[in-house]
């Protein structure tokens, strides 16, 4: 055992506990040399699993780890693929990188992939140790900060007109029937400009989210909930202003303590998102749990969702954390786009789909009500509460980071 396990990481020490239930995934060459696991104190409950890059990782081997040392040949397909593997069935598993030569460029392109940090191979126990130290550490200081948070999660439109706003607040509809705790789910408007998710929902109060925007040192929970406007159902919702502000003026590190303490207050937090994309609103989809991208089965609409997630893996935003909406489905014998082109196409998993419901929803959207108003058994109505159901199992109650 190397000098600074002795010096550092003592047995029972808080390092160590951190480290209980590694698992380190990599080729013969380079498993098979970790010599210094036997007898070490430093990752009690260590498994070293030695497969090639295209070898599928043991399921329960990533559903019992803390976290995951893997070998990666970012030139190779299958090596990247079983990243993305170990990201969608893990989305919160701290993945290390193991690579024997890392340029800063690659690391970036890791990072944009999920990564949280990268050691060299062959392992050196020391740099193994402080490396996984570090993330563990970082990783409980945050959970620690974001206790008691409510998931976030952002509704993306693919492009304008795809109904994103309408899935927003059908979705928080939804997820007042999946939250039991009684602190109920807000929706935030943060298309400023345009924005109509309070007439929408025939929501009654005044006050807008501009106001805890521009609060500074006055933001408190008292202030939250006099700017917060309720529907029938107990949805909170925090509107766009009635004037159009210029976007450029919001500033992003009172947005992220807006959402932050909004996030204190509710079981669920949805925001639905203005189809600019600047500094705020790619740091609010930083800071979201979940961002689900709504999208039609059209060229257009999955070019410009294609073109949107390329944006967010430059701006290094978690792949595993998009997912695929599609939305108004028509449930024809014969169409020329499927919902498994979706996947395709995007690279992203395809969470659900909603069906077209054109008269009811349009009927709803005049009256300023929601669907179930209307017609409770329609296609759409029924779609939007899988959809939820999805969500909260996904994203249970107080689980945001």
């Amino acid at each position: 055992m190397g000098q600074f396990d002795q010096m550092n990481f003592s047995e029972g020490s808080a390092g160590v506990r951190m480290c209980e239930n590694a698992l380190i995934v990599a080729s013969s060459l380079y498993a098979e040399g970790i010599d210094w696991a036997s007898g070490s104190s430093a990752f009690p409950g260590l498994t070293i699993v030695a497969c090639s890059e295209t070898d599928r990782i043991p399921a329960e081997a990533i559903a019992n780890c803390s976290l995951v040392l893997l070998e990666i040949d970012p030139g190779s397909r299958g090596s990247m693929d079983r990243l993305a593997a170990v990201k969608q069935a893990r989305p919160d598993l701290p993945v290390i990188a193991a690579i024997p030569n890392a340029s800063v460029a690659l690391v970036r392109t890791l990072v944009r992939q999920g990564v949280v940090d990268v050691v060299s191979l062959p392992f050196l126990f020391e740099e193994v140790l402080e490396c996984a130290v570090s993330v563990l550490s970082q990783l409980h200081q945050h959970q620690n900060q974001s206790a008691g948070l409510a998931p976030l999660i952002a509704v993306a439109q693919s492009i304008g007109g795809c109904g994103a706003t309408s899935l927003a607040t059908h979705l928080a509809s939804g997820l007042t029937r999946q939250s039991h705790s009684g602190r109920g789910v807000a929706i935030i408007d943060l298309d400023l400009q345009f924005g109509s998710i309070a007439e929408l929902m025939s929501a009654v109060g005044r006050g807008s989210v501009l106001d805890l925007l521009g609060a500074e040192d006055r933001l408190d929970e008292e202030l939250m909930h006099s700017v917060s406007r309720q529907t029938d159902e107990g949805v909170a919702v925090f509107a766009a202003p009635e004037a159009i502000p210029p976007l450029e003026s919001v500033d992003t590190d009172q947005l992220l303590k807006v959402l932050s303490l909004i996030r204190r207050h509710y079981d669920y937090v949805i925001l639905d998102l203005p189809s600019n994309w600047i500094n705020w609103t790619l740091s609010a989809l930083s800071a979201a749990d979940l961002i689900v991208m709504v999208a039609e089965l059209s060229l257009d609409s999955l070019r410009q969702a294609k073109r949107r997630l390329e944006l967010f893996d430059t701006v290094g935003i978690e792949r595993a954390k998009t997912v695929i909406a599609v939305n108004r489905l028509q449930r024809r014998l014969f169409k020329t786009i499927g919902v498994d082109d979706v996947n395709d196409t995007l690279g992203r998993e395809v969470i659900g789909h909603v069906s077209l419901d054109d008269p009811v929803v349009s009927s709803a959207q005049h009256q300023g009500v929601l669907v179930q108003k209307i017609q409770r058994k329609s296609r759409f109505y029924t779609d939007i509460e899988k959809l939820a159901e999805l969500l909260s199992q996904r994203l249970p109650a107080g689980t945001g980071r």
